[in-house]
């Protein structure tokens, strides 16, 4: 037993169990630094079902311990249950006899090895030229990929935060990989490599992790973590099987083919159904945390979910998006990091493409309500149509068939609550709910004065909320937010009396109450919200929005944090030991200021942060051609349109296709594709636009033609990768500058000035230029390419700003003068391909 506990800790399970009586007693176990139980806090006494909330209170390395009565210490079915989601956490679990005299762990608590240090010599000897590293097709040592392997491994050895930018082509993935599996493996720990695309995501878990799994001299396993939604729910879906009144009626022909797909597949994954379906059906039987009964779900052992995050738990590299990251980081934050969380522990941090931190984060700790979020909650509790079943009318029914009449008085106050109550007022909210956002949508649209049809945008300013259509929206909103919280109210008070109802009447309910205090949650959120949009929110951005489609004019109310950098060090930079922030993108003129301010980092302490710039091991001098006429119209002047297309075509014709034309809105996009289009099928050329098929297929198209046209906006200025001569060339329309009125953007840009900044160039320029070097980036990915880079905004040789974007290139000659000097030395440079 000494090998397990401590002689004070049997001692103190000794007494708890006598003072029982010898009957069942649950405790949290601490454990010291060699991984033995030193303290004991006897937690519950007598039933498994306090087990959640056991688990909820233990942390990672600790212990739940309970004793078996009977001597026998196999596990029953209910204690593996308990040990699988126990496992997930982190927490070990031990079963002991009433005497402490034996112990049987069923699982051990996760213990973090004494730091075995990564050698230095070890990783150089990996990426040698004889090393590991040339089982890879086409290896040759770069000097780039070796001092970024041992910057991260000194990193991990000591603590570290790094930031990395490392250019196209130094092959940072590998760089990161190998050392974070091999500390990963040496110091029993998990490293979390996240990202922002799919792209990167599939590169590693199809090609890098793979590699090295078959060519190093370790075993590790890695794992792809999907988030709870891209799971089918098998609670959910036995409910929709059994009560289709609950769902809508377009949403039955879908339904019905997930529940039958759900019997026969291995994975659960929205992404492994034959068709695609509607968001809003897929919303009603996915996997939710609020909606999730965890260990007391009788599909407990089969869930989808939980599968996938067993396996996660196995894994020492798990690969995640940044959105599952930061997700999973807030709920931990909110939770107490209690069993809701998504990931299972870990303490070391790979943020790939990391100049995406600040807006993933922000979208995170943003607030968005609107009309259809808070009906959609109303509809599930009582239906708008009299024919269809909810949670509510269900409750109902059941409780008057199956409730014994010798409880009668739990029975008039369970019915006076519905029938008088929660039944009849859920259409008087929803009612309320309709009139007040639509009041505010249509009086939005007449208060900005904005064309008809387009999104209208009112931010919250000590102006606005001086004026009489303030002072009314938050009257408004309050009266909406008192009547959603009197109703949230009652509902709460619903589920704690249906607590003293029958084991078995509890049980035969336990899908819709469960279901009920999910939306009984989220409600709740929108009361806050509420209450949250229309008070002083200090250090936020306010902000209405208005939209008109087929279903009317919708508004949706939100706020963003205005400064996230002091929430990124609290939630992420000082719980995590070791992080990495990588990306081709994260300097400005060189510089990692920006970043540093914006993202948190630069508010550690100097001796945890490192910093490392590595320029790219292409021969940009040899391989691009960048231009810029100079007789172009800057873009707010009369003609830039009409200019524009001209030199798009003129440099498409001499490239003979094969072009990215980057655009910073659809508007223009829109406008120049019309005009251009003929002109290009003249040539031959097929012109192709975003947005008139999906992304993927619009570049597999691209990539197929060989002499195409992409006309693209935001998504197309990174994170897409088109190796070869399908494409040669890149033309920039314009500096990719914010729209300077978006709410967020404004409200930042006056933060700054306020504290004396000047958010130019402290703010709109970085964010354009990072931008713009991603957009550039998009033409050289391999030693084989070449081609030319037109930008066509010559402010970025007039105006003084213009120099920061130049010097963020790499180093390869500009060539400017007019229209004409620069398509004569294009033409030259493509070698009279016109």
């Amino acid at each position: 037993m000494n090998k397990h506990f401590t002689d004070d800790a049997l001692l103190l399970m000794r007494h708890e169990i006598a003072e029982a009586s010898g009957n069942e007693v649950f405790f949290i176990g601490r454990t010291n630094v060699e991984g033995i139980v030193c303290e004991v806090e006897a937690i519950a006494r007598g039933s498994k079902q306090a087990v959640p909330a056991i688990l909820a209170r233990a942390a990672c390395g600790d212990v739940v311990i309970h004793n078996h009565p009977s001597g026998d210490l196999t596990p029953s079915s209910a204690d593996m249950d308990i040990a699988s989601v126990a496992g997930n956490q982190g927490i070990g679990f031990a079963i002991v006899d009433n005497g402490c005299t034996r112990c049987y762990q069923v699982v051990s608590p996760f213990t973090e090895k004494k730091g075995e240090l990564l050698s230095l010599e070890e990783i150089g000897r990996i990426f040698a030229a004889d090393g590991m590293m040339a089982h890879l097709k086409g290896y040759e040592q770069r000097d780039e990929q070796v001092r970024m392997a041992l910057n991260v491994a000194e990193a991990f050895n000591h603590d570290r935060v790094a930031l990395v930018e490392a250019g196209t082509g130094t092959g940072k993935s590998l760089a990161y990989l190998v050392p974070a599996i091999l500390w990963a493996v040496r110091n029993n720990q998990r490293v979390v490599v996240s990202t922002n695309t799919i792209n990167l995501q599939e590169q590693l878990i199809r090609k890098d992790l793979p590699f090295l799994a078959r060519n190093s001299q370790v075993e590790f396993k890695a794992a792809l973590v999907k988030g709870r939604g891209n799971y089918a729910c098998l609670r959910k879906l036995e409910g929709a099987e059994a009560e289709p009144g609950l769902f809508p009626d377009e949403a039955s022909a879908e339904l019905t083919a997930i529940i039958e797909w759900s019997k026969s597949c291995q994975d659960g994954c929205r992404s492994d159904l034959s068709f695609a379906p509607r968001h809003s059906t897929w919303e009603e039987v996915c996997c939710e945390a609020d909606q999730c009964g965890r260990s007391r779900c009788k599909h407990f052992n089969r869930c989808f979910f939980y599968r996938a995050r067993r396996d996660a738990s196995a894994a020492r590299v798990l690969v995640v998006n940044h959105a599952l990251l930061l997700s999973d980081i807030v709920l931990r934050k909110e939770t107490g990091y209690d069993a809701t969380a998504i990931l299972p522990p870990f303490s070391r941090l790979i943020f790939d493409e990391g100049h995406h931190l600040e807006d993933v984060a922000t979208s995170h700790l943003s607030l968005v309500i609107s009309r259809g979020a808070i009906l959609k909650q109303l509809h599930r509790l009582v239906p708008q149509k009299a024919n269809r079943a909810g949670l509510l009318t269900i409750l109902s029914n059941r409780l008057t068939r199956d409730l014994p009449e010798t409880m009668e008085a739990l029975y008039t106050e369970l019915s006076a609550l519905l029938e008088s109550h929660l039944l009849p007022k859920a259409h008087d909210l929803a009612a309320l709910t309709e009139q007040t956002m639509d009041w505010l949508a249509l009086t939005l649209e007449r208060e900005t004065g904005g064309p008809a049809g387009r999104e209208q945008k009112l931010r919250i300013t000590p102006a606005v909320e001086q004026g009489a259509f303030w002072q009314e929206s938050r009257q408004r909103l309050h009266t909406l937010a008192d009547a959603l919280g009197d109703y949230t109210s009652a509902l709460r008070s619903l589920l704690r009396r249906c607590e003293d109802l029958p084991d078995k009447l509890q049980e035969k309910l336990g899908d819709q109450l469960l279901d009920t205090g999910g939306i009984e949650g989220r409600l709740q959120a929108m009361v806050d919200g509420l209450l949250f949009f229309s008070a002083d929110a200090e250090g936020y951005c306010r902000w209405m929005e208005a939209t008109r489609g087929t279903r009317g004019v919708q508004a949706r109310l939100c706020a963003a944090p205005l400064d996230i950098s002091a929430q990124v060090k609290e939630t992420i930079l000082d719980r995590i030991k070791t992080i990495i922030v990588t990306s081709a993108t994260l300097t400005v003129g060189g510089d990692f200021t920006y970043l540093k301010k914006r993202a948190g980092f630069g508010l550690l302490p100097q001796q945890r942060l490192t910093e490392l710039r590595l320029a790219s091991p292409f021969d940009y001098a040899s391989q691009v051609f960048v231009a810029v006429p100079e007789d172009m119209p800057e873009p707010t002047a009369p003609g830039f349109r009409e200019a524009l297309g001209e030199r798009i075509l003129r440099a498409v014709a001499i490239a003979k296709g094969g072009a990215f034309v980057l655009f910073t809105s659809y508007d223009l996009l829109n406008k120049v594709y019309s005009a251009l289009a003929p002109d290009l099928a003249r040539l031959g050329i097929k012109a192709m636009k975003q947005g008139e098929t999906g992304r993927h297929a619009l570049l597999a198209g691209f990539r197929k033609e060989e002499n195409a046209v992409l006309f693209g906006t935001d998504s197309f200025w990174e994170g897409v990768d088109v190796k070869g001569d399908a494409l040669r060339l890149v033309i920039i329309a314009r500096l990719p500058f914010q729209v300077p009125t978006e709410p967020v953007q404004q409200a930042r840009a006056e933060q700054i000035q306020a504290k004396g900044g000047d958010p130019f160039r402290e703010f709109s320029v970085p964010q354009a230029v990072i931008k713009f070097r991603q957009g550039f980036g998009r033409l050289i990915r391999s030693r084989d390419d070449r081609g030319a880079v037109l930008i066509l905004d010559r402010r970025v040789t007039t105006k003084g700003y213009g120099r920061i974007f130049l010097r963020s290139l790499p180093d390869t000659a500009l060539i400017t003068g007019d229209s004409g000097e620069v398509f004569a030395k294009m033409e030259a440079f493509f070698g009279g391909r016109a």
